[in-house]
């Protein structure tokens, strides 16, 4: 996947909250995969504002994948306006 290494910013899809589906920043971390995406990733959360589980402030994402369509538990390019 071109683009994809260390260091690089990207977005992802929070697991399923009570409210809503929730993108948010993260960092690669380290890829594993190239064909798949798969990596793993430090994600910058608004707190407690997005649940108890995310209260800290940032999320370890394991094992992540590229999805082009904005899954739960998914990473993704981040999208131009």
């Amino acid at each position: 996947m071109e683009g994809l290494i260390e260091g690089r910013i990207v977005h992802v899809v929070l697991p399923e909250t009570e409210q809503e589906v929730k993108h948010r920043p993260a960092i690669i971390v380290k890829v594993w995969n190239q064909e798949t995406g798969c990596c793993n990733l430090q994600v910058f959360t608004d707190g407690s504002n997005d649940g108890i589980s995310y209260q800290k402030g940032i999320y370890w994402a394991t094992s992540y994948v590229y999805s082009a369509e904005p899954k739960p538990c998914t990473w993704h390019w981040i999208e131009k306006t």
